[in-house]
């Protein structure tokens, strides 16, 4: 049996301050959401995520991975150099290994927080 797909809803130009624009993304699977990310991005620039959150129910199934995979997509398609993920708190093991697995570097920001970057995303 193929899995479903997920759909996406995406607002990439949820506002806009200056140079950046802040989007946000959701990614449903048979008409419920799964998750949300949001951040902010500036052509050529950074593309920067902010949060990102999966469904207690639905991780563990590439959900999470997919969104980012969705974001640097774009962020390539931005002409950005890099994605970044802020604020990663430094117990969040599951989260840490996902990025990793996906070639990002850890920058400490303090004993409990850091922040990945992945480049060229």
């Amino acid at each position: 049996m193929k899995a479903t797909p997920l759909q996406w809803k995406t607002d990439w130009r949820f506002e806009e301050s200056q140079q950046r624009r802040h989007y946000v993304i959701e990614p449903w699977l048979d008409g419920r959401r799964v998750g949300r990310a949001h951040g902010w991005f500036e052509s050529g620039e950074r593309f920067v995520l902010e949060k990102i959150e999966i469904d207690s129910k639905m991780r563990s199934r590439g959900y999470g991975s997919t969104v980012i995979e969705q974001l640097r997509q774009k962020a390539r398609t931005e002409g950005c150099r890099e994605l970044v993920i802020n604020n990663v708190r430094s117990n969040n093991h599951r989260a840490i290994s996902l990025y990793e697995a996906l070639g990002a570097k850890a920058v400490q920001l303090s004993p409990s927080l850091c922040t990945f970057a992945i480049s060229p995303p």
